[in-house]
This record gives C-alpha cells, structure tokens and sequence, in this order.
C-alpha cells in the first residue's frame, strides 16, 4: 500500500496540519491514507461483532494496537517490542490486511450461525405443528368411527350392545384424551426449551444493539426510543420530568494532545461518574455520539435534577485520568437543563436541554444552564 521507511505522522491531527499548511494545500497523501486506515480500524473496533474465536473487547484491545500500528509504526500486535530496531519504521501491511479478513470472516460466520439456528428453531416448530395435526386428524378419525358404530347400535335397538359400545367409546376416549395431552405437553416443554434459547440469544442481540460499545451505557437509539415513551407518559399522567444534556469540554483538544486511547478513557470515565449519580429505574444515561450524553428523568423536576447536575460536575472535576506520556488528566463538563412542558414533543424537549447547553459553554463552560441563550447570541466560547 504504501512505500517502507514512511516517516509516522505528525501527532497533531490532519485537521491542524491543512490549517497550518494554508487553505490551499492539503496534507499528504499518505498521511491521510495512514489516518483513514487508522480510523477504520478503530471503527472497526468500536462497532465490532461478535465472532467465535474471541470476544469483543479482546478484539477491540487488537484493532487499536494495529492502529497505533499504522500511525505511530509501533510493534504490530504479537510482535516484541524489539522489532522496532529492526523495523525502522515500516509497516506490517500484509499483518493488517490478514486482521482485517480475519475478522469480516469470523463475524461473518458468527452471523452466517446465529441465522442458521433461527431458521432451524422456525423449522422444527413449523414440522412440530404439521406432525400434531397429522395427529390430531388420526385420532379424530377414530373418533368418527367409534361415534359411527354409536349411531349405527342406537337404530339397531340393541340395548346390551349399546351399552358395552358406550362404554368402549368413553374408555376410547379417555385414552385418546390422555395420549393428546401428553403428545402437546412434550411438544409444547420441546419448543419452550427452543425458543428460550432462541429468545436469549435474541435479546443479548437487541441489548447490544442499542448499548453503546464504547461506553456500555445506552446509545441513540436506545436513548430516541425513551425519550418517545417519556413524552407520552407524560401527556398521559403530567408527571414532571427533565432531561440533561452533557458535553465533554474541549474534548477535540484532548484528543489532539492525548491521542484517542486517552480520549476513549475519558469518554469511559466520564460516562461511569454519570451512571454513578443517576441509580434510580427510571433514570436513563446514554451516549449521543461523541463527547455529547444525555440524562432523562422521569418525576423529576427541575430543581431536583439541578441538584443532581452539580453532583455530575462535582464528580466529574474530581476525576484525575492518566495519559499515556504519564501524565495526569483533569476534565470538565458543561450541562444544559430543561423540564417538560405540555406543549412540547420530543424534538422540542431536547432542542430546549440542547440550547441550555449552548449557554452553558457561552457563558465559559464547566456549569450548569437552564437558561437558553437570547436569540442575537451566537458566540461559543
């Protein structure tokens, strides 16, 4: 892919380094190709799927080794650390094509075995179900030819006959009663054990599916999903509630400076000091995206879920986060606060928690706002 010898790029970001080129140059080439590669690996790593051969965070832990990898020219994973002499700065290229087809092929089968047990538990139900009817239509069969031979002994007149075909057909039926309700009760103790199994699996899927992979906290969706049955909870019984809206200060300079292991710390740390005051059922954290969370708090209002936002920032000012150059990392947050109001729906709820949040970095960050700012102020600070 690229030549050997490639100088690592600069850590500033290639954001920075076009601006400091001048608006008419561009980076190099192979530094951006070097960033976009990094970049898909960590993306990789941030999305993973499951696979058979290892588990995700093993995997995610791998995918930023290859990465720091291809932009820094460290060790590649498995390699010791004095390669580097010996290396002099080349890239393991083939070792990052092999672990990029490792993976697509393992999640692909793990996809590829999760499908196949789907359809084989919708196939044993569906020929299960055949079978019972089959079953049932034999012993209706026998049904009809017992009540049959009733019908044809009561126009006979033949009281003894009748009588020992009634009670032949009472002792038939007894037994075919019997024999069906077993049959059903094991069929039925056969697909319980199916779909449990298959339910498990099913929401293991769905809480990853809205779980963020970074944090282990709810994503978006799971957070979109909330905040649409908290609004009709709401016009339904009028309970107070409140959402925060939280974002990481100065965040793209952490990165820059820090490099993103560092940044994923503290997208970590931050997201446990928040989870942290929030225990109640109905409190509800997620990641937005990026360095934006978002808190939703069923009966509660405003003054209450103010008291609960210094407590974020008062935790969150405490955390001492170390960097990889050994160095000691603080942070700061800003929050914007909004309560709901009966005209609101969920789009207008959070644009008004959104906008305090804007105040709250207008007005120098590291606060609390429950003030969105006026209409002729567009600064940020």
């Amino acid at each position: 892919m690229f030549g050997k010898g490639q100088k690592a790029p600069d850590s500033k970001s290639t954001e920075e380094a076009g601006h400091e080129a001048g608006p008419c140059t561009a980076p190099p080439v192979g530094d951006m190709a070097v960033d976009t590669l990094a970049g898909v690996l960590r993306s990789m790593a941030e999305f993973a799927l499951e696979q058979d051969a290892t588990d995700i965070p093993t995997f995610r832990v791998t995918a930023e080794a290859w990465a720091k990898h291809v932009t820094l020219a460290t060790s590649p994973p498995g390699a010791h650390e004095d390669d580097l002499r010996t290396r002099k700065g080349r890239r393991e290229w083939e070792g990052v094509r092999r672990f990029v087809r490792d993976y697509c092929q393992s999640s692909a089968k793990r996809v590829s075995d999760v499908t196949t047990d789907l359809r084989q538990v919708i196939w044993v139900f569906i020929r299960n179900l055949s079978q019972a009817f089959t079953d049932d239509e034999d012993i209706d069969g026998r049904v009809r030819l017992q009540l049959g031979r009733l019908e044809q002994l009561v126009e006979a007149n033949s009281t003894a006959d009748l009588k020992r075909e009634v009670m032949d057909a009472v002792g038939m039926l007894k037994a075919t009663l019997t024999e069906r309700s077993a049959r059903q009760q094991k069929q039925m103790q056969l697909l319980g054990t199916q779909v449990q199994t298959l339910g498990s699996e099913l929401e293991s899927a769905r809480r990853d599916s809205e779980t963020d992979p970074l944090t282990r906290i709810s994503n978006r969706k799971a957070f979109d999903e909330y905040l649409a049955r908290s609004v009709e909870i709401y016009r339904a019984f009028a309970t107070p509630m409140s959402m925060l809206v939280l974002d990481i200060d100065c965040f793209k300079t952490v990165n820059d400076n820090n490099g993103h292991i560092t940044g994923d710390d503290v997208l970590r740390e931050v997201a446990d000091s928040v989870v942290k005051v929030f225990l109640r059922k109905n409190d509800f954290v997620a990641r937005l995206g990026g360095d934006e969370f978002a808190i939703v708090l069923r009966e509660t209002g405003a003054r209450d879920a103010t008291s609960l936002a210094e407590r974020v920032l008062g935790r969150i000012r405490a955390l001492r986060i170390p960097t990889s150059n050994d160095q000691v990392l603080q942070v700061t947050v800003s929050i914007g606060l909004a309560e709901i109001q009966p005209n609101d729906d969920e789009k207008s709820w959070f644009e008004r928690a959104d906008k305090c949040l804007y105040a709250a970095k207008q007005d120098g960050r590291d606060r609390l706002s429950t003030t969105p700012p006026s209409a002729n102020d567009t600064s940020v600070t």
